[in-house]
């Protein structure tokens, strides 16, 4: 039984998040905001660290492969929403832009909305559990 349980994990987590990130899209599309969540990620990243981060960072940050968000940035760079900024010569910095920036209050409220929504019906208890659980799945070895 037990077995069986752990088998379904992986399956009900990818419908989970296919669920988050799809109602998320759903919610910028329905504000005209062109903005998967891959690449809202990467955004929400940059608008809560400290300062400007590497790719190679954004994508240790996100546990993502390093050409996925090469290719994201890539995208990001061509709305206009981030840019590379040249950094000791070697490497580059992604930052915001300022017509991202300038978008930072509507998409943060959007997807606090949709997260709402999504974990509203949660008690407390639960969501301490979830946070708990998903830390654990995070920091697990690869």
């Amino acid at each position: 039984m037990r077995n069986e349980i752990i088998n379904r994990l992986g399956f009900m987590m990818e419908q989970a998040l296919g669920t988050m990130t799809g109602t998320l899209a759903d919610a910028f599309k329905a504000k005209g905001i062109d903005l998967p969540h891959s690449q809202y990620a990467v955004i929400r990243l940059l608008y809560v660290s400290d300062s400007p981060l590497t790719q190679v960072k954004i994508a240790e940050l996100l546990k993502k492969d390093a050409a996925a968000i090469k290719r994201t940035v890539d995208i990001l760079e061509r709305k206009g929403l981030v840019e590379r900024v040249a950094h000791n010569g070697r490497t580059n910095k992604v930052v915001c832009t300022e017509k991202a920036l300038a978008m930072k209050e509507e998409l943060t409220t959007v997807a606090n909305n949709t997260l709402h929504t999504i974990f509203g019906n949660f008690t407390d208890a639960e969501l301490d559990a979830f946070i708990n659980t998903l830390g654990r799945i995070a920091e697990a070895k690869k």
